[in-house]
């Protein structure tokens, strides 16, 4: 009751138009931070180098012996992976540990995952096999020699490691570009079944192509439709 009876008085001051523009104007004013700051070039160059912000934080009592038993386990795997993966390719075994080892080099500096395992893939593999021996076929390679027609190895092999090395920039550079205009969205639009397709024929795309090696029989290599027919009707 004792609020009810009470008078209060407010004062403020009455705007127009004008001075009401002129207030409105006051806040707008707020000081930005430099483009090129020191802070924000540190930001920048922590996100697209990772390990200058972990590296001064590794602590070698807590996780050294850990990561030295993981790196020896995931050794073992792609050591003999890598050195059966690179004929796929139609290159030299020691090539497959080539490719086991410097991408975890790369990876190391400019990523962030402690859980993944880069090595040898056998359809990446088989998918290079194919173009080196398309690009390189033995026939280009043959000698004259006292016994025989036979097929320069060292030659062959040093063209074929050139034509997978050109596919691997051209293919990492085709990967940036499609990186940077979001092109990821496509794999929503495959459905499971072409998927399970797809994985069951690289399968079995796989074990035949290995089959040579397991029972130890000299096939000439062929690249392009029903190569598999014709190398298994080699004789």
């Amino acid at each position: 009751k004792d609020m009810v009876d009470k008078d209060y008085f407010v004062e403020r001051e009455v705007l127009d138009e004008l001075r009401l523009n002129e207030v409105a104007q006051e806040g707008k004013w707020i000081t930005k931070p430099p483009v090129c700051s020191v802070p924000r070039l540190k930001r920048i160059v922590g996100s697209w180098v990772p390990i200058l912000g972990w590296l001064p934080q590794y602590s070698l009592r807590e996780n050294a012996f850990g990561d030295l038993f993981s790196g020896l386990s995931v050794a073992s795997l792609h050591l003999p992976q890598g050195m059966a993966y690179a004929p796929l390719a139609a290159l030299p075994a020691v090539y497959g540990l080539y490719t086991s080892f410097f991408p975890v080099l790369i990876y190391t500096i400019f990523c962030t995952s402690r859980h993944i395992s880069i090595g040898t893939f056998s359809v990446v593999s088989m998918m290079v096999g194919s173009v080196t021996v398309r690009l390189a076929p033995d026939q280009n390679f043959l000698v004259n020699g006292t016994n025989g027609t036979t097929v320069n190895s060292a030659a062959r092999d040093s063209a074929r490691v050139q034509i997978a090395c050109s596919l691997a920039l051209l293919t990492g550079i085709f990967q940036i570009l499609l990186g940077i205009v979001r092109f990821g969205f496509v794999v929503t639009y495959l459905s499971q079944p072409l998927i399970r397709a797809y994985t069951t024929a690289s399968a079995c795309q796989v074990a035949s192509s290995q089959l040579k090696y397991l029972f130890g029989v000299s096939i000439a290599r062929y690249s392009g439709p029903l190569s598999l027919i014709y190398g298994a009707k080699h004789k």
